[in-house]
């Protein structure tokens, strides 16, 4: 899956079988911000859902603590993971009608958990559109192989300390970068620290040692894990090889479409999922890429879009000790 047909076509050359433009339809889709809200919502609402179910176990099966610890953690990390993602669509400036209000949101509600300020990931993430499966990609996880190294890097903290290194001295040596966002970011990440220092604290202090180490297992190895897992999977490409350093060889452009599941959907949220979609035009909402997928499966991209079409699951034992 290297480089198609999405890479080299021109939108305004795309019709459908009506007749109708790519891009005049495009021009209809406005983003549903009451849907993203919802998505973010039922992404909290698991979240508590988690916590009380294990408190409860906490207090009515204290000695199964072998088996509430690492299965709550690992719903905890894959929550914090789906709660993430819609930083993304804040990026792209489609959580709130205004762009203050936007980036005042995404903050609040989904960088400060993380300890990441919006404004920080957009150059993060616009310079990743630019540069996509080039050396200069400053999201670039997908340049290692899914093997052994990989899965226990990402599970001990190893991986999260590689990336966030290589971003902050990126950054320091981008002579573009504005200061005061290095500053933001720092002061998010600092506010984020000591929220998680404050929740786990508050939940010794109360006894609910259980859920402490619940939340710092889940926030500190699970969620990062799947961070990475997600993006490799959807930008690794099957013949790339371990053998090749991709810091210093092009690895290529590779985007997939994962489908309509529910490992689909919550891994792949706020449109991961339909990720090819939303690198060939990024600046269209999450909300209305089913829409974009049905226009383009009347026209001639239909079938190239149709051989991009995987899962999760499918792809990680393809690209498994590749």
């Amino acid at each position: 899956m290297e480089q198609t047909i999405f890479e080299t076509i021109k939108k305004s050359t795309i019709v459908n079988s009506k007749g109708e433009k790519y891009n005049e339809f495009k021009s209809k889709l406005k983003p549903r911000f009451g849907l993203v809200w919802f998505h973010i919502t039922l992404g909290y609402i698991a979240l508590i859902t988690v916590l009380i179910a294990a408190g409860y176990m906490q207090n009515k099966y204290s000695t199964y603590f072998w088996f509430t610890i690492p299965v709550a953690a690992l719903l905890i990390g894959y929550i914090i993971a789906y709660i993430h993602l819609f930083i993304h669509e804040a990026a792209h400036y489609n959580i709130a009608s205004d762009r203050k209000t936007n980036d005042k949101l995404a903050n609040a509600f989904i960088g400060l958990i993380v300890g990441m300020d919006i404004g920080f990931y957009r150059v993060i993430h616009f310079d990743h559109h630019r540069f996509l499966g080039t050396t200069h990609d400053t999201e670039k996880t997908y340049f290692d192989g899914l093997n052994w190294r990989f899965l226990i890097e990402s599970l001990t903290g190893i991986r999260v300390i590689k990336v966030m290194t290589n971003r902050d001295d990126k950054m320091k040596n981008n002579t573009n970068i504005d200061p005061k966002l290095l500053a933001a970011n720092k002061k998010m990440f600092l506010g984020g620290a000591f929220l998680n220092f404050c929740i786990v604290v508050a939940l010794f202090a109360t006894g609910n040692w259980q859920i402490a180490l619940v939340w710092l297992i889940g926030m500190g190895v699970m969620f990062p894990f799947f961070a990475a897992l997600r993006q490799l999977l959807e930008h690794r490409s099957e013949n790339a090889s371990a053998a090749i350093d991709y810091n210093t060889v092009d690895h290529g452009i590779t985007n997939r479409m994962f489908g309509n599941g529910l490992i689909a959907t919550t891994m792949g949220a706020a449109g991961f999922n339909r990720h090819l979609l939303h690198h060939w035009d990024p600046q269209v909402s999450y909300t209305r890429l089913k829409d974009v997928e049905r226009f383009l499966m009347d026209t001639e991209l239909a079938p190239p879009m149709d051989k991009t079409r995987t899962n999760y699951i499918k792809t990680f034992f393809k690209l498994f000790n590749k």
